[in-house]
């Protein structure tokens, strides 16, 4: 057997330059959350602290409800496809009307097509109304201009138009 790939540790620089190839996708937040997934590269780790530095430095500002979630990244790791992050505990946060929890190791696989962009195989990640349900996938579609949310769940897909 050959040597396991090496795992690199991302700095301040490398984390402000991938913001800034994201947010060249446009201004949703939500795509350029997950097009900072898709861009972070192979067998990659990204401490929390260099995160949020980054995103202060970059300009981005972060929604108050999402500071919790913020604050709790230790880190953030990718290889292929698959993105794992862990925070120091399990995290709720509210945003709107519904609340949201992320397990203290949360993860999924991103993908990016030409329709669409997404977030598959979530673990670790419910969201509550009347009653906490698991979130299985996320994807961001945009059509004739304007951008869409499918969140899929066990119970049902729920399509939302974003603001931006």
């Amino acid at each position: 057997m050959g040597d396991a790939a090496e795992i690199s540790t991302l700095n301040l620089d490398q984390v402000t330059r991938l913001i800034s190839q994201a947010k060249s996708a446009g201004a949703n937040p939500l795509l350029l959350g997950i097009q900072l997934f898709n861009n972070l590269g192979d067998n990659v780790t990204l401490p929390g602290p260099t995160l949020a530095l980054a995103l202060t430095a970059s300009g981005v500002p972060v929604d108050p409800s999402l500071a919790p979630l913020l604050g709790a990244v230790q880190n953030i790791s990718k290889a292929g496809t698959h993105v794992s992050m862990t925070l120091n505990q399990d995290t709720e946060l509210s945003l709107k009307s519904t609340r949201i929890k992320f397990a203290k190791d949360t993860s999924f696989d991103v993908s990016n097509d030409a329709v669409s962009l997404a977030l598959n195989n979530i673990v670790g990640l419910a969201g509550h109304k009347l009653f906490w349900v698991n979130v299985q996938s996320i994807q961001l579609t945009q059509n004739q201009g304007r951008w869409s949310v499918a969140v899929k769940t066990p119970l049902k897909t729920i399509e939302i138009l974003t603001p931006v």
